[in-house]
């Protein structure tokens, strides 16, 4: 989707965080709305967004039919029960709108070796980040997405984020090699070394 195909239409920002989406679309002309549940973190959000409502989903007061691309990225794990909340989007969304949803992959091989050595720890992030509540799979991932009746038109993997892991190592060759070792493992076994599914989908 372009960013002219937007230009009449807002886009909405489902767990907006401290506003990363809002200030790096600034200057585009977009109109960007936002839901953050953490209050101290809508606050930041807020100067980035025409409205940010510091409340769940359920309970944000979004407008109907409005909404022609709606990002969930890194939200739904976090959300007692991700096919209503997606189900809830839906009432806000514009009929030709898209959705794009990111979440992890708990079938990670870092997760595997740990369920096989008998571990399975809760962390300050990744997938098994200690606030999820929701863990999934490339199949339970879609399964989600499509039982609160949205058709996935795009599935892709994404894999570990060595730019946070190893600050400052672009660059490096070793660096490099990793970047391209990556890349090459999660195009022969996504479900393997996928660190993140990415998706878009439609109503």
């Amino acid at each position: 989707m372009r960013v002219r195909e937007l230009q009449h239409s807002p886009v909405l920002d489902v767990g907006a965080a401290q506003g990363m989406l809002g200030r790096s679309i600034q200057g585009t002309g977009l109109t960007i709305d936002g839901v953050e549940m953490n209050p101290a973190w809508a606050r930041l959000a807020r100067p980035y967004y025409r409205n940010v409502w510091a409340s769940s989903i359920e309970a944000a007061p979004l407008p109907q039919k409005t909404y022609k691309l709606i990002v969930c990225a890194d939200v739904l794990e976090h959300t007692a029960d991700p096919k209503s909340v997606l189900m809830r989007l839906r009432e806000a969304a514009a009929d030709d709108a898209v959705f794009i949803i990111s979440v992890p992959n708990v079938a990670h091989l870092a997760v595997r070796m740990l369920l096989l050595l008998g571990r399975f720890p809760k962390m300050e992030r990744g997938p098994l980040d200690c606030t999820h509540l929701q863990f999934f799979t490339r199949d339970t991932a879609r399964d989600m997405v499509e039982s609160a009746g949205l058709k996935v038109r795009r599935f892709q993997a994404t894999g570990v984020p060595l730019d946070e892991i190893w600050k400052n190592g672009e660059g490096n060759l070793v660096y490099k090699a990793a970047i391209k070792t990556q890349h090459a493992a999660l195009a022969v076994l996504p479900r393997l070394f996928g660190f993140q599914w990415i998706m878009e989908a439609t109503a």
